[in-house]
Formats: structure tokens, C-alpha cells, sequence
């Protein structure tokens, strides 16, 4: 049975190790629907599932899909502090500019998501990233 779960943690570990992950850092501006515009950090980590599907952790759980034109069709899910469900919402991002040296590779990017439902319904986040990737 120990040889088993070892072989099951090596199996599962083998597909992070060759599967493509980025880290995302930059700058989200929310616009709330009282109008108050905010600033705030952005950080996130992303791992690419194949090569036109990817999912990772920027301001709450998302999932990305190749869309048209080097973009990238977003869904998110956020959870609230509080009782009841998250805030959910829809997007895209486009990077601008790439660069795929040896090693790290990375990336200027800007993504915009639309809160669906929950308590930032109606609210969009404006994000402007600069991405590192191996």
C-alpha cells in the first residue's frame, strides 16, 4: 500500500513538473457599483492544464480558455469572508508582449472581469500584470 501512494504522489507531482506555471504581479482597479474606484495588489499563480486551458489563484479561483485572437476567456469564483456563496464572475485577458527565453519567460498582460452574481455583481476589475513563467 506505502508503494502505491508513493508512486501516486510521484504520478501527481510529475504532471505539475511538466506542465507549464506562471506567476502573475501588478495592479487591479476595481470600479464598484456605488462608483468608487479602487486600487489594489494583484498576485496570482497559474498552472496550464494543456496547451488552450489553464487555472490558478489572481483576486479568487479562475479558470482560463484559449478565446479568439490570443485571448483568453476567464471564469472566477471568489469566496466571501461571510455566510453564503461567492462572487462570481466573467472575463478575458490579452498578453502583449511575451518573451520565451531559456529559463523564465515572461509576459505584460491586462485582463478585465465582470462580477456576475453575488456581492460585486455589476462590478468590473481591471488588471495589469507583469507575468513570469517556466
Amino acid at each position: 500500500m506505502k508503494l502505491v501512494n508513493k508512486l501516486t504522489i510521484v504520478a501527481t507531482l510529475a504532471t505539475f513538473m511538466f506542465g507549464g506555471v506562471s506567476l502573475t504581479w501588478g495592479n487591479a482597479y476595481t470600479n464598484s457599483v456605488a462608483d468608487a474606484l479602487t486600487a489594489d495588489h494583484s498576485f496570482g499563480v497559474w498552472l496550464d492544464v494543456n496547451d488552450s486551458m489553464a487555472f490558478g489563484w489572481e483576486n479568487g479561483l479562475k479558470v482560463g480558455f484559449d478565446g479568439p485572437a490570443g485571448m483568453q476567456m476567464r471564469m472566477g469564483y471568489t469566496p466571501n469572508a461571510g455566510v453564503g456563496l461567492g462572487d462570481t464572475s466573467v472575463g478575458m485577458s490579452r498578453a502583449w508582449w511575451t518573451s520565451n527565453g531559456d529559463g523564465w519567460g515572461t509576459s505584460l498582460s491586462t485582463a478585465l472581469d465582470w462580477g456576475v452574481a453575488g456581492a460585486g455583481a455589476g462590478d468590473f476589475t481591471l488588471t495589469m500584470n507583469l507575468g513570469f513563467g517556466f
